[in-house]
């Protein structure tokens, strides 16, 4: 489609926060209002392709005012952890029993969960009871099929403590300036007492290989957004790149440089992992399914996070082989420091990850309930 009219620019890239973030202690009482919740749209299912959408439409939606307010940054180097240690568990077969009782030690990260909305539910309504599922959640994953609506009453807004937020809309109209005063407008509404990671088109990588847009469109479309995000001068805003673990593997045949608009426009590095041993009948060992993603964020020097993680029950299990292999993902995480790791709760064309089984519900709890 067409780039749209053209504009000034924007000026050279500013110098991006020295991303020497320290992290919040996280405790019970400071995280009773805090979720995670993945409201996917149709584009964002796991093995589908999404839509490239243009904002031209709501163009003129309202964006809200700015809120008062701000905090220091959490430290990259905590988004790493010191010495990170390996799984203290094997990958659980089948029929692997789970342990009762809560997470062991102290918890390190942000973790929670997708949610689906039910027939007619709300999403205030949805993220209520992932919470009370949960126990509650710590932080929310909220996608927009397209240019984000306004902040206030939007469900970024709704709920009202750390967010992962992503939008979509035509990269050569984003690198064209198209939108610059729609998107300056809402990163100058994100409010200032709270943790917003907010990402430019998540897993791009499908759309870019059916032709959507190019890779050279993708980098220069993020690298505007995220001089147009530090306009907003607000330390709690930060850029987050999302792609697959799937491109970090040799036999994906993609080239991690294809995708990143370079360490100036990226604050924090998120990736989209999954399990996918079920097919083989096991459970991947965490540190093969999330040791790669690791490498990559260290050898970058960013901080990162789990925008989606996930895993199919194979067949024969009663939930019990899945609860032991995420209760190994979780410890095997809380070593990694990562910012937050989200839970895929959700069903999709090419499988059901919802924790609907007891045993697996309540080792996700376990990690997400502990102080």
């Amino acid at each position: 489609m067409s780039p749209g009219p053209t504009v000034p620019a924007l000026g050279p890239p500013p110098r991006r926060r020295s991303g020497r973030w320290w992290l919040l202690p996280v405790t019970a009482g400071a995280v009773v209002l805090s979720a995670t919740v993945a409201l996917a749209t149709n584009g964002d299912l796991p093995g589908r392709p999404a839509t490239v959408a243009s904002g031209a439409a709501s163009h003129d939606a309202g964006l809200g005012p700015a809120a008062p307010g701000a905090r220091p940054t959490p430290s990259g180097s905590q988004g790493f952890g010191s010495n990170p240690s390996p799984s203290v568990s094997p990958s659980p077969s089948a029929s692997g029993g789970a342990s009762d009782g809560g997470f062991p030690g102290g918890r390190a990260t942000l973790p929670g969960a997708s949610i689906h909305l039910l027939s007619g539910e709300s999403f205030s309504a949805a993220l209520a009871r992932s919470d009370r599922a949960y126990g509650p959640l710590r932080m929310v994953r909220v996608f927009y099929p397209g240019l984000p609506p306004a902040w206030r009453g939007s469900r970024a807004d709704v709920a009202d403590r750390t967010v992962v937020v992503s939008f979509k809309a035509a990269p050569a109209e984003v690198a064209a300036g198209r939108h610059d005063s729609r998107l300056a407008a809402w990163f100058a509404s994100v409010p200032r007492d709270l943790d917003v990671y907010w990402s430019y088109f998540h897993e791009p990588e499908d759309d870019i290989a059916r032709g959507a847009y190019t890779s050279a469109q993708y980098r220069a479309a993020w690298q505007r957004l995220a001089r147009l995000a530090d306009r907003a001068g607000n330390a709690r805003l930060r850029s987050t790149l999302i792609l697959m673990c799937w491109t970090l593997n040799p036999r994906s045949g993609r080239t991690f440089a294809h995708y990143w608009p370079g360490g100036d426009a990226v604050d924090v590095l998120g990736w989209d992992c999954y399990n996918s041993g079920g097919k083989y009948g096991r459970y991947t060992a965490p540190e093969q399914v999330f040791g790669p993603m690791i490498a990559k964020s260290r050898a970058l020097g960013k901080p990162w996070g789990l925008a989606e993680t996930g895993s199919l029950r194979i067949p024969g299990d009663t939930g019990a082989g899945r609860a032991a292999w995420i209760r190994a993902m979780s410890r095997y995480l809380n070593d990694q420091r990562p910012l937050w790791v989200a839970y895929y709760d959700y069903q999709v064309p090419d499988g059901d990850f919802r924790l609907t089984d007891a045993p697996s519900r309540e080792a996700w709890r376990a990690w997400c309930a502990a102080a």
